[in-house]
């Protein structure tokens, strides 16, 4: 008889922490996402100030156009929206034109003076380590799959940085991809 008591009870507290989830710790990671790249945007703007990377130059346009494509979608990235995205890239690899955007900024950035290819990599790792935790801290799903990933990198059995690399780069150039078609909409209007 005390079954349904505990089934309701049960349902309650799992209601209580989906709301809590939703409307409180999942718009704060948000917000602490989105200041972490107004951040790393006001760092790219110090280089140009500097003067150690032209505001015109090619390595310039492209971080800046990455840095808005994430900080203008990052309510939108879901486990569903990344899985869809994952999905849509690797059908797109199988083109001939296909370019890869983490290489083409890795080119770029090499192409730069020796001291500002040291803060732009850094900058890069940065980014990437924003937007991997993220996504880690975005989903209850994908926090636990961090969880397990953590947990196999303390005991020596996982090593980041190329999964990390993998793992933004989808969110890179989704973000990449839809600012630059926004620019090009706004040059034409």
């Amino acid at each position: 008889m005390q079954s349904p008591i505990y089934l309701m009870s049960w349902v309650s507290a799992a209601c209580a922490i989906w709301l809590v989830w939703s409307l409180g710790i999942k718009p704060l990671v948000l917000d602490a996402y989105r200041e972490r790249l107004f951040e790393l945007r006001f760092q790219l703007f110090q280089l140009g100030v500097d003067g150690k990377l032209s505001f015109n130059s090619d390595t310039y346009r492209t971080l800046e156009t990455l840095l808005c494509g994430l900080l203008r979608f990052a309510h939108r990235v879901t486990l569903v929206t990344y899985a869809l995205s994952r999905i849509e890239q690797d059908k797109a690899k199988k083109e001939p034109d296909h370019g890869n955007l983490s290489q083409q900024i890795t080119l770029k950035i090499s192409r730069t003076d020796p001291e500002a290819q040291e803060k732009l990599y850094k900058l890069m790792n940065e980014l990437r380590d924003a937007i991997f935790l993220y996504i880690a801290f975005s989903s209850i799903l994908f926090m636990l799959i961090a969880a397990a990933f953590g947990i196999a990198q303390l005991l020596g059995l996982w090593h980041p940085e190329k999964t990390k690399k993998e793992l933004t780069g989808v969110i890179e150039t989704e973000a990449y991809r839809t600012e630059a078609k926004r620019h090009l909409t706004l040059q034409h209007a």
